[in-house]
């Protein structure tokens, strides 16, 4: 007769990977938790406002889709994805970003966040270096963690990532022998500063890049959603020797709901992004694959796009003047030419800590947002916070605003040196 086992609970402590191990790092969840608490008006999550969507168009291509391929938008499809939402892109990228590629160098994804992990699991491994702006997007932050590369930060101005400082800190990587796995940018209505690359700077990146054999990962999330000033090119477009990775989304053009995306990469990356795929989710969603295509072919995602800038120059018009007319004195922000955001920085010498105020707002004032040290790598941005204007309502962004500012007001006085 086998013995007897005392039962012991299960301490998963001991069994996480080391690079789970520690507090994990819930920022994203926690802004998608704050985007959806009832009576809150929320400038937290970058979301798209529901009037943006193309919703009876988008139901009657899933319905046609079902009536008419449902066995295929219901199966399994190719880890690369479908080969006609794959050509699609390939045109689209030439049509959009004045970009020339082969379909076999575009990578379906479920999400543009896919790509840039496929990215680091073909490309980094734990101490190897990689370059960002400063701040950047969370989400990219928390994947370079978890792959535990280290991350250095080139800080941004109001035309974008300062390329001169990139350029003495790769000259001084490269003195140490450290040559950076990738540089990730979001140079057109960068999440979270909403400000924009300028032209010179665009070409002198990817000239720099180029020079030192480091590859440049363009988010281009936000891109097609300009309503002020003019275009600027893609770097993928600027792109003369192969170096430049290009990351789309659906996301911001039709649906996040879809959780697609796309990567552009020369055919040899392009074909390890694949393999890895295979390993991460097989494919991404059939259904979600063939509604992109059909609303791309039918000019529903142009119809969005037209749409959704009109609705975002009106409300980042309401942010910028409730801002001007709310916020303490001395306060900055951007005023972004397009995307989603728009990124404050409030008084230095006062020692705000928007991080450690964020859930005093929501309970006072019903007010989120997202703290400045979200979009950094070091711990830096206490006196700032993004605030996206896409997703409320234009009464909303002036009342929710005028209580922010006068909560900021508040902890200014309280925080005022006695005379």
């Amino acid at each position: 007769m086998e013995g007897r086992h005392q039962a012991r609970i299960m301490n998963w402590d001991d069994l996480f990977s080391p690079k789970w191990r520690g507090e994990a790092n819930t920022d994203i969840a926690e802004v998608m938790r704050l985007s959806e608490m009832e009576g809150v008006t929320s400038f937290a999550g970058g979301f798209p406002a529901a009037d943006m969507f193309r919703l009876p168009e988008v139901r009657e291509v899933t319905d046609r889709i079902l009536a008419e391929k449902g066995a295929q938008a219901l199966q399994y499809g190719p880890t690369a994805g479908f080969a006609a939402l794959r050509e699609y892109l390939a045109q689209r990228m030439l049509d959009r970003f004045g970009v020339k590629t082969a379909p076999e160098e575009v990578v379906i994804t479920t999400g543009a966040l896919q790509g840039l992990d496929l990215l680091c699991r073909v490309l980094v491994e734990p101490g190897d270096t990689v370059i960002t702006e400063a701040p950047s997007y969370m989400g990219a932050l928390q994947t370079f963690a978890t792959y535990r590369a280290h991350i250095e930060e080139i800080p941004m101005d109001e035309a974008g990532l300062q390329v001169d400082l990139l350029a003495e800190r790769l000259a001084e990587l490269k003195k140490r022998g450290i040559r950076p796995k990738f540089i990730y940018t979001i140079p057109t209505f960068q999440n979270p500063s909403g400000t924009t690359l300028n032209a010179s700077r665009r070409q002198l990146l990817v000239d720099l890049a180029s020079a030192y054999g480091v590859p440049l990962v363009e988010d281009a999330a936000y891109a097609e959603l300009r309503f002020a000033g003019e275009g600027e090119q893609a770097l993928k477009a600027l792109d003369r020797t192969g170096g430049v990775i290009f990351l789309g989304t659906f996301s911001k053009i039709l649906s996040p709901g879809l959780r697609l995306g796309w990567v552009v990469a020369p055919r040899a990356l392009a074909e390890k992004l694949i393999a890895v795929k295979q390993t991460n989710d097989q494919c991404s969603g059939s259904l979600s694959q063939l509604v992109a295509l059909e609303c791309g072919r039918r000019g529903i995602i142009d119809r969005q796009i037209e749409n959704s800038r009109v609705l975002l120059k009106d409300k980042a018009a309401a942010m910028m003047a409730a801002l001007e007319r709310h916020f303490p004195a001395g306060s900055r922000w951007v005023e972004p030419q397009g995307g989603f955001f728009t990124w404050v920085t409030l008084p230095a010498a006062a020692g705000l800590d928007t991080s450690r105020l964020l859930k005093q707002a929501v309970v006072e004032e019903k007010v989120a947002y997202v703290s400045g040290r979200s979009f950094y790598a070091h711990g830096q941005g206490s006196n700032q916070l993004r605030l996206c204007f896409s997703y409320p309502q234009t009464a909303e962004i002036a009342a929710g605003i005028e209580r922010l500012g006068r909560f900021f007001r508040t902890q200014l006085e309280k925080n005022a040196p006695a005379r």
